[in-house]
């Protein structure tokens, strides 16, 4: 009942309203007040029997256990289970003051204490560049994806970064939005490395090094805001032109192939011919210097023969001439096709009839 139509009820707290109603009217005092709201509500806590106004009153025993069973089912609230790749950061009033590993674990409950569970094993995947839709598509972030090159190409690369944490403590107070963090560490760290490499490098050889660059980069950015993430791996997915040039592009490349095929055909022709002629040069060096040996040396030899000769002319000129007129007749006839028989013994010798040379002549003398 509203206290304005219960004025003049006895069991109004405030007292009675003044006859006069004038401001002038002394209020009632405070004991006064008092006293009356512990007659009216005074034997509900205590006392056997009912209130003024019929309400049943509960015994001290009762309220004891009430107050007790409400107690436990508040401390029992605090019981809570960690799983084997999570940790537990337990904040007293916001203040870090633990933090627990896997199992059953207990903290006083809220308001004194709360938890916040972290998966500081799972590794945890962020894709940058596409969104994946639910259905198996894939939607492309152009404002994530498009990137320019060192050589001023635009390139279009969507990548997967992969990290966990390493600290939870820094990972729960350092930084307000991890994912966040992450996604635009990634993003500014990749245009970084990308903008000093050359499109065809990203494209076809330097892959593996622009992801190492890439982790290490992202990694130092959140190291420098003590995050408390650890990067595991960045992966390139998607690396390809634009799709507005996407065409001329594979022309481009079409054609720096084949200029690499020519290139390559004519250093393979090169590489066969020019062994070769060295290996020609070389052996018409090695044939001058011989010959050039050989002619000195036979040179140096007849020169020799000749002193000798002339040294034994001088001491015996008969015997000498005579020598050298045997020998000089001796290799003369020797390449003649004459056969010469001395007539002494030119009957005791069987007939010679040399029928394979037609030219052949015997002579007897």
């Amino acid at each position: 009942m509203p206290w304005s139509q219960n004025q003049n009820n006895d069991n109004n707290p405030w007292g009675k309203k003044p006859s006069g109603g004038g401001s002038n009217q002394t209020p009632p005092d405070l004991d006064e007040v008092i006293k009356r709201l512990q007659q009216r509500f005074g034997g509900l806590f205590g006392g056997s029997g009912g209130g003024s106004n019929g309400t049943p009153n509960l015994s001290s025993g009762a309220f004891i256990g009430i107050v007790a069973v409400a107690f436990l089912l508040w401390g029992a609230s605090g019981v809570y289970t960690v799983a084997a790749d999570e940790e537990a950061v337990v904040l007293q009033f916001g203040k870090h003051v633990a933090t627990k590993g896997p199992g059953l674990r207990w903290h006083f409950p809220y308001p004194i204490e709360t938890v916040e569970k972290l998966p500081v094993t799972r590794v945890q995947r962020l894709v940058i560049g596409v969104r994946d839709m639910g259905d198996g598509r894939r939607r492309q972030r152009t404002h994530e994806s498009l990137m320019l090159t060192q050589d001023e190409n635009i390139v279009d690369i969507s990548f997967i970064v992969q990290y966990k944490i390493k600290s939870v403590d820094n990972y729960m107070f350092n930084i307000d939005a991890p994912e966040k963090t992450v996604r635009d560490a990634s993003e500014s760290a990749i245009r970084e490395i990308i903008g000093r490499t050359m499109i065809d490098d990203v494209l076809t050889t330097k892959k593996a090094e622009v992801e190492i660059e890439t982790q290490t980069l992202i990694q130092s950015v959140l190291d420098g805001y003590k995050a408390g993430i650890s990067v595991t791996s960045v992966n390139l997915q998607d690396v390809k032109p634009p799709t507005a040039v996407e065409h001329e592009f594979k022309d481009v490349q079409s054609a720096k192939e084949d200029r690499e095929r020519a290139k390559n055909e004519a250093q393979a022709y090169a590489n066969d011919i020019i062994p070769k002629a060295r290996g020609e040069a070389k052996k018409m060096v090695l044939d001058a210097e011989a010959y050039e040996k050989e002619a000195v040396d036979r040179a140096q030899g007849e020169a020799n023969r000749f002193n000798s000769i002339l040294d034994a002319y001088k001491l015996a000129p008969n015997v000498t001439r005579k020598r050298m007129y045997l020998e000089t007749m001796e290799e003369v006839l020797a390449k003649a096709d004459k056969v010469v028989i001395d007539s002494k013994v030119a009957g005791s010798v069987l007939p010679y009839l040399p029928l394979n040379r037609a030219s052949s002549k015997v002579e007897v003398k």
